[in-house]
């Protein structure tokens, strides 16, 4: 949801849910007091100002995305925030690329016990590094480094793919995506399609009311009808990529009997006769016999004759 609402209650609720409706597994949140993210001379101080909520209102947002069947994260940026949302029962954390060198926030919320993506946009190794390390020592349970960065909207020659097979690689930890692309552009499906090919646990896509409003954060958000189209994609996409097993599916089974082809006599055969690779031929056949390896009955002796085009069967021969 991230600033979209504008500091509205009713509009952060019909986000919430829009989310639910598409089916989201989650919506997460951006919780904060201004306070906490900037100085009063920072350029978007006022901004974070109006967005406050009180923490009842978190806790009623917290508690609707949880009765329609959805988790409920947030992006927190200071302890006071973490706390209070730790006591409205928040389903888990996204540590925001700006406090990855914030140590007290990261103990805190390694602490928690609650499951955490880490957000690496913009960061060094060496950052990413020493902030899983301080998660592990602090005990936390369940991590998923995130890839992304906002660039109001990232262009897609910036999204840079690759780095989360790296960082998955390097680091061992599930990864994520999360998509910053145009809301508009002809890709802005296509990107967390690729990233879910590659192995991303974790897909996050921004959402609004209605782009025509241009609200706040809408660069690279969806409307709600597209934000749903969205989520069934993925779902099917999700469906395409199966299990990591080379176990034949039933739907493969099928096929292999249908396409698999059968050792022939390529010939009339007699009795008696030594099977060798001019006289047998491989075709399909509506056998359901077993598929046999040439080298299973090449050099050994019919016991009885077989006709052109009969299937060899490990009990004709000698």
């Amino acid at each position: 949801m991230s600033q979209t609402y504008e500091g509205k209650f009713d509009v952060a609720s019909k986000l919430v849910g829009a989310a639910i409706d598409a089916k989201a597994d989650a919506i997460k949140f951006q919780v904060f007091k201004a306070d906490e993210l900037g100085t009063k001379d920072y350029k978007h101080y006022d901004l974070f100002t109006s967005l406050e909520f009180t923490p009842e209102q978190w806790g009623d947002l917290i508690k609707q995305a949880q009765d329609g069947g959805i988790l409920a994260f947030a992006d927190v940026f200071g302890l006071e925030s973490a706390q209070m949302l730790i006591e409205k029962n928040i389903d888990g954390f996204k540590i925001h690329p700006t406090d990855i060198k914030t140590p007290p926030l990261l103990e805190f919320l390694a602490k928690s016990g609650k499951p955490l993506m880490l957000s690496v946009g913009g960061s060094h190794r060496e950052e990413i590094e020493k902030a899983i390390s301080i998660l592990n020592e602090n005990g936390a349970k369940e991590v998923v480094l995130m890839h992304g960065f906002q660039s109001y909207p990232t262009l897609v020659e910036h999204t840079n793919l690759n780095k989360m097979s790296l960082f998955k690689d390097d680091f061992g930890l599930p990864v994520g995506f999360a998509d910053h692309i145009d809301g508009d552009h002809s890709m802005r499906y296509d990107l967390c399609a690729m990233a879910l090919a590659m192995g991303a646990s974790v897909l996050e896509k921004h959402i609004t009311l209605d782009r025509k409003l241009k609200m706040e954060d809408y660069e690279s958000a969806l409307d709600p009808n597209d934000f749903k189209d969205f989520v069934e994609r993925m779902r099917e996409l999700e469906g395409a990529l199966g299990e990591k097993s080379l176990k034949l599916t039933e739907p493969e089974i099928v096929y292999r009997k249908s396409t698999k082809k059968h050792i022939v006599a390529a010939v009339d055969l007699t009795a008696g006769t030594v099977l060798r690779e001019e006289n047998i031929f491989m075709k399909r056949t509506v056998e359901e016999y077993e598929f046999l390896d040439r080298e299973q009955i090449v050099g050994k002796t019919l016991i009885s004759e077989l006709k052109k085009d009969q299937v060899v069967r490990l009990d004709n021969l000698k």
